[in-house]
C-alpha cells in the first residue's frame, strides 16, 4: 500500500512538474507582430530618402536590423502576398493578377497565420492581409477587414472642397464602369479624379489605417497573456493618397527631391521596352502630369506614408506599454516597390528597381541592431518566422531564413533575388534577376525586349546596356542563371 502511495505521488509530482514546464515553455514562446504597409517602397528616412517623415519606422528599424536590399517577388498586392504567405515564388502559387487564389494551385499549402495557428498560437489578422483569399480553411482567432471605400469617399470630399474654393484644375470624370453602375441603380455616379490625392481637413479617426491601427492595439490587449502570431496591413500609401493636412504641411513640395524624368535635361524612354513602360492609371487616370503636378503626388504619397508611420507608432506605443516588445518578433515590409514618377511612370507593376525594392525590418529577442546590404527576398519571411517560434517549415516554402544574416549581418546574403511580372498592356510575362551590381530582365523570354543596368554607374536605371556588343557574355550568364531559377521553381 506505501509503495503504491508513493508510486501514485511520484507520478503526481511528475505530472505536475510536466504541465509547469509545458506552461513555462508556453510563456516564453516568441510572439510575431507582422506588419504589412501597402504599396510603401524604400521612401523612409531610414533608407535614406532625405524627405521622409518616418520616425517610427525609422526608430524600429534602429532595434533591429535593416535590409538594404529587399525585394518583391512580383510588384502587384495579390501576386507578392500570395508569395510571403505561403512561403513560394510565383511560378509556385500560379498567382499573376488579383484575381486568382493560390488555393488553385496550392490547395493544401499552410500560410503564415495558419502555421502559427496550428502550433497552438493565438493568431490574427486585421486590415490588409491576405488580398483574395481569406484564407477560410483556417479560422483564426481575430480576423478583421479594412473598408477600402472609406478614404475614396475622404478622397471626393476634399475634392469637392477644392472646388468649392475655386480650384477647378481637376474636374470630376466619370468611367463607364460607374456610368454604367449609376445608370442601373438610379444613382449618382462616383467621382473618379486624374490627380488622385488630396489633403484632408478630417481628423486622423477617420481614416481607415487609424481604425485597422485601434482594432490592432485592441487585439494586443486580448493577446497579451498568452503566445501570439498577429498580421497587420494598413492601407496607406496606396492610392487614394489622402491624409489629414498636418500630414501634408509635414513635406515642404518646393524641396522634394524629384527623379530624372522631371529634371533638367529629362530622360529619353527610347531605349526602354514597350512592355516595361506600363500606361499610369493610379495616381494620374487621363493625362500625364505637369512638373508642377508630379512634385504635389509625390508630396502626398510620402504624406501617407508619413501618416501610416503615426499609426505604426501607436500600434508599437501599445506593444511596448504591454511590455511585450522584449518577446516579440516584429516585421515591417511593403508588399512591393512603387514609381513615382520614375521613368515618367506613377504606379506598381514594373520590374525596375523602384517597382520591386522594398523595405524589410526586423526586430527580434536577441537580434543586435544593425544594417545587412546582402541581396534577400520577401519569400525569405515565412521560413525566418517559422525559425524564429521553432516550428517545422513546411515543404512548400522555398524561401531561405534570414536568421544568419540577422546573426551576422555583415555576412553575405543571395547571389542573386527574382521579380516577376505581367505586363499590364502588352499582356507579356517579364523575369527580373538583380545581382550584385546588374539588373537583368527579358519580357516573353526576350522577344519583347530586355534590358540590363550596371548599379554600380547607374543606380536609376537610366542607360539600357542590352544592346552594347560587350555586354553580350554577362547577359547569357545572367540570363543562364535567370533560366535555371524558373526551372527550379
Amino acid at each position: 500500500m506505501i509503495l503504491k502511495n508513493t508510486a501514485l505521488l511520484a507520478f503526481t509530482l511528475f505530472f505536475v512538474c510536466t504541465i509547469a514546464v509545458f506552461a513555462d515553455e508556453k510563456i516564453s514562446r516568441t510572439n510575431v507582430l507582422f506588419i504589412i504597409v501597402d504599396d510603401l517602397t524604400t521612401t523612409l528616412s531610414c533608407y535614406g530618402d532625405r524627405d521622409a517623415q518616418t520616425p517610427h519606422m525609422d526608430a524600429l528599424a534602429a532595434r533591429g536590423v535593416r535590409f538594404d536590399r529587399a525585394y518583391t517577388q512580383f510588384s502587384l498586392c495579390n501576386p507578392t502576398r500570395a508569395a510571403f504567405l505561403t512561403g513560394c515564388y510565383p511560378e509556385r502559387t500560379h498567382v499573376y493578377d488579383l484575381t486568382t487564389s493560390f488555393r488553385k494551385a496550392l490547395p493544401e499549402a499552410v500560410t503564415l497565420p495558419q502555421l502559427f495557428k496550428n502550433a497552438g498560437y493565438t493568431a490574427g489578422r486585421i486590415g490588409k492581409v491576405f488580398h483574395v483569399s481569406d484564407d477560410a480553411w483556417t479560422k483564426l482567432d481575430v480576423q478583421i477587414g479594412a473598408p477600402l471605400t472609406k478614404d475614396q469617399a475622404i478622397l471626393e470630399e476634399a475634392k469637392l472642397a477644392q472646388a468649392s474654393e475655386g480650384d477647378l484644375s481637376d474636374p470630376p470624370h466619370e468611367t463607364n464602369k460607374t456610368r454604367k453602375k449609376s445608370a442601373k441603380n438610379g444613382e449618382e455616379a462616383d467621382k473618379s479624379y486624374n490627380r488622385c490625392y488630396a489633403a484632408s481637413k478630417r481628423p486622423a479617426s477617420d481614416f481607415t489605417d487609424y481604425q485597422i491601427a485601434d482594432e490592432a492595439i485592441t487585439a494586443l490587449e486580448s493577446f497579451k497573456n498568452k503566445p501570439f502570431f498577429l498580421a497587420v496591413g494598413f492601407i496607406r500609401p496606396h492610392t487614394p493618397s489622402v491624409a489629414p493636412q498636418a500630414f501634408f504641411d509635414l513635406i515642404d513640395p518646393v524641396k522634394i527631391a524629384m527623379p530624372a524624368f522631371y529634371q533638367s535635361g529629362g530622360e529619353n524612354p527610347a531605349a526602354i521596352p514597350k512592355a516595361a513602360l506600363r500606361p499610369n492609371n493610379n495616381i494620374f487616370r487621363y493625362q500625364a502630369p505637369s512638373v508642377s503636378e508630379a512634385r504635389e503626388a509625390r508630396r502626398a504619397y510620402l504624406a501617407t506614408t508619413a501618416f501610416v508611420d503615426s499609426q505604426i507608432g501607436r500600434l508599437l506605443a501599445k506593444l511596448a506599454e504591454l511590455k511585450l516588445d522584449t518577446n516579440t518578433v516584429v516585421v515591417l515590409t511593403g508588399d512591393h516597390g512603387y514609381q513615382l514618377g520614375e521613368h515618367g511612370l506613377w504606379a506598381k507593376q514594373t520590374l525596375f528597381e523602384e517597382g520591386t525594392h522594398v523595405p524589410l525590418i526586423v526586430v527580434a529577442p536577441g537580434v543586435k541592431p544593425g544594417v545587412c546590404t546582402g541581396l534577400v527576398e520577401q519569400v525569405d519571411i515565412y521560413p525566418t518566422l517559422a525559425g524564429f517560434a521553432g516550428l517545422l517549415i513546411p515543404k512548400q516554402v522555398q524561401g531561405r531564413t534570414l536568421q544568419p544574416l540577422l546573426t551576422a549581418p555583415s555576412a553575405q546574403g543571395k547571389t542573386a533575388v527574382f521579380s516577376t511580372m505581367v505586363s499590364t498592356h502588352t499582356k507579356l510575362i517579364g523575369h527580373s534577376i538583380r545581382t550584385e551590381r546588374y539588373r537583368y530582365i527579358e519580357w516573353d523570354e526576350g522577344r519583347g525586349g530586355r534590358q540590363l543596368y550596371d548599379h554600380a554607374s547607374d543606380p536609376h536605371e537610366l542607360n539600357n546596356l542590352v544592346d552594347q556588343p560587350s555586354q553580350a557574355e554577362r547577359i547569357n550568364d545572367l540570363r543562364n542563371q535567370l533560366v535555371k531559377h524558373l526551372s527550379e521553381v
